[in-house]
């Protein structure tokens, strides 16, 4: 059966939606979802990504700030504001930005109104934006009310090893740093730092006391410059882990992700399959590096003319969302 546009964009919202419920039920929200359980829960990327589609779910934004408001001590606030700029871009095709200043004033302005004051955003006070669903934004937080619906997380959950770490290393740059040589063979602390959102130098510090302290090994021969977590079996066993939790970098997932639930809710892309096809080919290669590390195949689209790409990458696309939401690798 041919899938439609309509039929495309209903279900990429749902299960967009759903996987961010899964991760909010994870770090202790009440919902009717699944937590999530395979995936590793990036606190600060979840949060920049419901700020984004949470009008899409009002009671999914709601969610967000109350266990913000309760648990803001988790949040590691430089890494946020990193994350935020990645968002705070021009929405490809026209010049309004996928996240807007206003959105992140209004958000800690909240906060502080309900007594969290360690997130307040001042460094994007002075920014402008064409964003034009900023009063939408403005009215869902003037009416927003506390509901009781957040409780403590289960940080010996394998998915919440972020906060567990943080509980043993504070909520600064090592807590990332390990989970991504927990999680990978090894890296360099350029390729470190770009997956993880930290200033070079810093992790370069941390690989460095952590060679010292015979935590990490330098690799020699064709990989030197590169670091591997020393005892990882250990590590797991201590962490009480039998295996890896799954590692996903969900920024820049999630930012794609985004990217495409907007150009379906704008038009002409959304009212349009050529329009759509073009965009998707101009996300080709971001989707086609997410798509590899789910062991899904995208498609070229050499091999398809106009709106014939359609049908095939939306199908990749919600193969992806599919597995993002079922515990598989």
């Amino acid at each position: 059966m041919k899938l439609s546009l309509k039929e495309f964009r209903e279900k990429f919202i749902n299960d967009l939606l759903e996987i961010h419920w899964r991760h909010w039920t994870a770090l202790g929200v009440a919902s009717h979802v699944r937590p999530e359980r395979y995936w590793i829960v990036d606190l600060e990327a979840i949060t920049t990504s419901t700020l984004l589609i949470g009008l899409c779910d009002k009671r999914l934004l709601s969610a967000s700030l109350e266990w913000l408001i309760k648990n803001g001590e988790w949040m590691n606030l430089s890494r946020l504001k990193r994350i935020g700029k990645v968002f705070m871009k021009p929405f490809p095709g026209s010049n309004e930005l996928l996240l807007s200043p206003e959105v992140l004033k209004l958000t800690a302005n909240t906060l502080r109104k309900f007594g969290q004051n360690g997130l307040a955003i001042k460094r994007f006070d002075s920014l402008e934006s064409n964003e034009t669903r900023v009063k939408e934004y403005e009215s869902f937080f003037n009416k927003f009310q506390m509901r009781g619906i957040v409780t403590e997380p289960q940080i010996q959950q394998p998915s919440l090893i972020q906060l567990l770490l943080r509980n043993v290393f504070g909520t600064g740059a090592r807590v990332e740093v390990f989970i991504y040589l927990l999680t990978n063979d090894s890296g360099n602390s350029n390729s470190i730092a770009k997956d993880v959102f930290y200033d070079q130098k810093n992790i370069y510090r941390i690989l460095e006391k952590w060679t010292k302290a015979e935590v990490v090994t330098k690799i020699a021969g064709k990989r030197v410059g590169e670091y591997s977590l020393k005892r990882k079996n250990e590590w797991l066993r201590v962490l009480g882990l039998k295996e890896n939790p799954g590692y996903l970098n969900w920024v820049r997932t999630l930012l794609m992700l985004n990217q495409l639930a907007k150009a379906l809710s704008t038009p002409p892309w959304s009212d349009d399959e050529y329009l759509i096809s073009s965009f998707f080919r101009d996300i080709l290669n971001e989707v086609k590096s997410i798509g590899r590390s789910l062991n899904i195949l995208v498609p070229e689209p050499a091999s398809f003319s106009g709106s014939q790409y359609f049908a095939p990458f939306a199908m990749a696309l919600l193969n992806i969302l599919e597995k993002l939401r079922g515990h598989k690798k």
